[in-house]
């Protein structure tokens, strides 16, 4: 049975178009300064110049990503290429899991990231990353998801978007985000 799901895969992979490009640097500038309205739109709590690094991070390290995870431009195809393992990375959580260390890393100070999931434990499972403002309502938040278009980063308000997102529960949280988001053993449950 594995044989012939790499076969499909392999099949599929020659007839769908090549991976998906994240645009040129000026496509992405543009898509960054875009992203930064709609961040500061959130909250006039939110500092501008702030909205602007976290927006500019997150369209090119999803560009990174995508260069690196090397998916199609189907979504449901590129995991179905990398559970039969044609590719070695690019599920959902695979974005979410190397995209949220380096927003991390920016020590925002008027935002808040949060791990989320839609339909958590089903074959429709979806995860990303949702930003507040600090202190802000998840419900009030948007959605950044590398994975729908490939490394083309999609953002919408948690509110329009069509996942039903909630936040991760602390006990699921990856094993490889434990040590930002977590004091040493404080969860006795390990996720993937």
């Amino acid at each position: 049975m594995r044989a012939i799901l790499r076969i499909n895969a392999l099949i599929l992979t020659l007839l769908v178009p090549a991976c998906v490009n994240p645009g040129t640097a000026a496509q992405r500038r543009l898509r960054a300064t875009s992203l930064a309205t709609d961040l500061t739109s959130l909250s006039k709590s939110v500092h501008p110049s702030e909205a602007t690094l976290l927006a500019q991070t997150a369209v090119e390290e999803s560009a990174r990503l995508s260069t690196e995870f090397r998916p199609m431009h189907i979504a449901w195809l590129n995991n179905n290429l990398v559970n039969s393992g044609v590719l070695d990375r690019g599920l959902c959580w695979h974005w979410r899991d190397d995209l949220f260390p380096r927003l991390f890393a920016l020590k925002l100070r008027t935002f808040d990231l949060h791990l989320a999931s839609a339909r958590r434990g089903t074959s429709l499972e979806h995860n990303a990353i949702v930003v507040t403002p600090r202190a802000g309502r998840f419900e009030e938040g948007i959605v950044l998801d590398p994975w729908r278009r490939g490394g083309v980063l999609v953002w919408k308000r948690v509110a329009d978007d069509r996942y039903p997102w909630e936040p991760l529960p602390p006990e699921l949280t990856p094993d490889s985000l434990r040590p930002l988001l977590m004091p040493e053993g404080k969860v006795k449950h390990r996720a993937r």
